[in-house]
C-alpha cells in the first residue's frame, strides 16, 4: 500500500512538472518578455494545494500551501536542500524560522526545460515519528511483561511462512543465541513424540476454527532433565475467516506438571487407602448428591447406581429423612458426631456411628462421612 501512495505521489509531480513546462511554452509563445512568463510559473506554484518548495534560478522558494501547513522555512535549509537528488524520495528534517524542526518526506522531480531546477512535495512526518515511538515503546513494555513472566513471544506469519520467535523463546527451547530459528519446523521439531498428535490435534482445530485460543503443554524433546512447556496462541484471520498471521507465547512450566504429578500421586495414594478400608467413606455436595463412595459403601448398597443421587434416591424416608438432618447439624451447627441405622443390601438393618467433617475444594464446601459398623445388628 505504502509503495502504491509513493508511486502516486511521484507521478503527480512528474504530471505537476509536465505541466508547468507545457503552460510555460505556451505562455511564453504569446509573450517575449521573461517577466511576464516568471510571472505566471509563480502564480501556477503558488494555487497548487499541496506543499511545495521549488528551486528557481538557484533560490529556494515556498507556495502558500506550503506557508499555511509550516510557515516560513529558515534559509539554514539551503545547503540540506541542495544535496537532494532531483527524483525521489527522501526523508529529512526542515527547520523553521520559529525554531521548530520537524521531520519530513520529500518527493522531488525536475522541472523539464529548466536545467538544474526541480519540484517537491513536502510531507509533515511528525505523527509518524511519535507513533513510531509510542509502538516501540509499547513493544519494550510488552516484552518486559513477558519477561516478568517468564513468558516468551512467537509470531507466525503464514503467508510467508516465516515465524519470529524473541530471545527468549530461544532460551527456553534450548536454542543458542546466535542462533535464528526463523520456520514453524523450528518448534516442532522440538515437541516430545508422545505428545505431536496432541499440538497437532489442538493446532488444526483452532486453525479450523473449533476453538478461540490454541493452548496445549508438552515436553521438549531431548531435554535433561526432561522440560515442559505451555504454548498459547490466536490466529489472526482474514477474508473468508482465513488464518493469516498467528501469534502467541510460550512459558516453562516444568515446576508446575512436577507439582501437579505430586498432587495426582497423593490423590491416588489416598483414594487407594480409602478404597480398601471397611469403613463405609463417601464425600457429598452441600445438596446432598453424592459425589463419591468407596468399595465398602457400594457393597453395602448392593452396587446400587448412586453417581449425583442423594440419600432419597437410595434409602427408605425415614432413613434419607434421618440422614438429611445430620447433614443439616453437621454444616450448619458444627455437631460431627452422629448416630444412624442403615438398610443393608439383604434387607437387614445395621447400626454405624457416623463421623461427618466439611473440606473445601476450589471454593466449595464438600461433606465427607466414614460410617464404623457396631458390633450388633436389629
Amino acid at each position: 500500500m505504502l509503495q502504491i501512495v509513493l508511486f502516486a505521489i511521484i507521478a503527480l509531480l512528474l504530471i505537476i512538472s509536465l505541466t508547468l513546462f507545457f503552460r510555460l511554452q505556451k505562455l511564453q509563445s504569446k509573450t517575449n518578455t521573461s517577466q511576464r512568463s516568471a510571472l505566471d510559473e509563480e502564480e501556477i506554484f503558488q494555487t497548487l494545494p499541496l506543499p511545495i518548495i521549488y528551486k528557481k534560478n538557484g533560490h529556494w522558494q515556498t507556495n502558500k500551501a506550503f506557508s499555511h501547513a509550516f510557515g516560513a522555512m529558515s534559509k539554514d535549509n539551503s545547503e540540506l536542500l541542495s544535496m537532494l537528488p532531483k527524483c525521489g524520495e527522501h526523508t529529512c528534517e526542515l527547520q523553521f524560522d520559529n525554531g521548530i524542526i520537524k521531520p519530513t518526506l520529500i518527493y522531488t522531480a525536475p522541472l523539464l526545460g529548466a536545467s538544474g531546477d526541480f519540484v517537491a512535495i513536502v510531507v509533515d512526518i511528525s505523527h509518524l515519528q511519535k507513533s513510531k515511538a509510542l509502538l516501540l515503546q509499547q513493544k519494550e513494555r510488552l516484552e518486559l511483561a513477558l519477561e516478568g513472566c517468564n513468558e516468551a513471544l512467537w509470531d507466525w506469519d503464514m503467508k510467508s511462512e516465516n515465524v519470529f520467535y524473541s530471545q527468549k523463546w530461544k532460551q527456553l527451547m534450548g536454542y543458542e543465541t546466535t542462533e535464528t530459528p526463523s520456520a514453524l519446523s523450528s518448534w516442532l521439531n522440538l515437541v516430545h513424540s508422545k505428545d505431536m498428535a496432541l499440538v497437532n490435534e489442538r493446532l488444526k482445530a483452532h486453525l479450523d476454527g473449533k476453538s478461540d485460543y490454541f493452548e496445549v503443554d508438552h515436553r521438549i524433546r531431548q531435554s535433561d532433565p526432561l522440560q515442559w512447556v505451555k504454548v498459547r496462541g490466536k490466529a489472526i484471520r482474514g477474508k473468508n475467516e482465513q488464518p493469516i498471521r498467528m501469534v502467541g507465547t510460550i512459558r516453562n512450566v516444568t515446576a508446575d506438571k512436577a507439582e501437579e504429578m505430586k498432587e495426582r500421586f497423593e490423590h491416588e495414594r489416598f483414594i487407594a487407602f480409602v478404597e480398601h478400608i471397611p469403613a463405609l467413606s463417601f464425600i457429598k455436595s452441600t445438596h446432598g448428591n453424592y459425589l463419591y463412595i468407596n468399595q465398602a459403601y457400594q457393597q453395602f448398597l448392593g452396587f446400587k447406581t448412586w453417581k449425583n443421587k442423594t440419600a432419597k434416591d437410595l434409602f427408605d424416608a425415614h432413613t434419607a429423612e434421618k440422614i438429611a438432618e445430620m447433614d443439616r447439624l453437621s454444616l450448619y451447627e458444627g455437631l460431627t458426631q452422629h448416630e444412624i441405622t442403615l438398610p443393608t443390601s439383604e434387607g437387614l438393618k445395621s447400626n454405624f456411628s457416623l463421623h461427618q467433617f466439611i473440606i473445601e475444594e476450589e471454593g466449595e464446601k464438600l461433606l465427607c462421612g466414614i460410617c464404623i459398623n457396631k458390633p450388633f445388628r436389629e
